[in-house]
């Protein structure tokens, strides 16, 4: 049930629907830097994505926060562009207690299946691999959508409904398992729809993709 509900969690959180959306609280300035005045969980999360290769360049601004439960996530995209509509993203997540419940490589593979519903085109999958830093255990891979629809109803968080043109939308994500916690961290773009066979991120640009802005 752990298992499940942290997978759900995720897929109300990530780039399918921006993080803040369904429960996170925004800054009170929207002006807010990356590496100004950050939060210290939000400063530990970072520092950990960090080992990863996921460090959001200075000029991004730290977008939204907020621990939910067992779970803590925090996102960061361009200073001048706005959670409803990015063209580039890196969201965090820790999820406590949850490594011995799943492995890494399950876990990714269960937000693939899932990415699926929320696709209006076709789904992107790639896994790249595995790797060990610092004792700690990651899969790696490139997750996205041709035809990814962009609509954002109102609600408490969202003063009125917003929705734009489908785009497509594709990210590198790393799923990391420590002793006891499950952690997420991916950086997403959103570009032009492509097609399935010539998406704009994939085994051959990846690293280029993660050591650029």
């Amino acid at each position: 049930m752990k298992q499940f509900t942290a997978i759900k969690l995720w897929l109300g959180l990530a780039c399918l629907v921006p993080c803040a959306v369904l429960f996170a609280k925004p800054f009170s300035s929207i002006n807010t830097l990356y590496g100004v005045e950050m939060p210290k969980d939000v400063q530990q999360l970072t520092d950990f994505a960090s080992k990863f290769g996921f460090l959001p360049p200075l000029s991004w601004k730290l977008a939204f926060s907020e621990m939910q439960g067992d779970m803590f996530m925090a996102e960061f995209i361009p200073a001048n562009e706005s959670l409803n509509d990015w063209s580039g993203l890196v969201c965090m997540q820790g999820f406590k207690g949850l490594a011995n419940d799943i492995e890494p490589q399950k876990f990714l593979d269960g937000m693939a299946d899932t990415y699926k519903e929320h696709c209006e085109g076709k789904v992107v999958y790639n896994v790249l691999g595995t790797s060990e830093v610092e004792g700690l255990d990651a899969v790696h891979g490139i997750l996205g959508c041709t035809v990814m629809p962009n609509i954002h109803h109102a609600s408490i968080f969202v003063e009125k409904d917003f929705s734009t043109i489908p785009k497509g939308e594709i990210g590198y994500f790393t799923v990391v398992s420590g002793s006891q916690d499950l952690y997420l961290i991916h950086k997403s773009i959103r570009v032009a729809v492509f097609r399935e066979n010539q998406p704009p991120l994939d085994a051959n640009n990846y690293r280029e993709f993660m050591a650029n802005p």
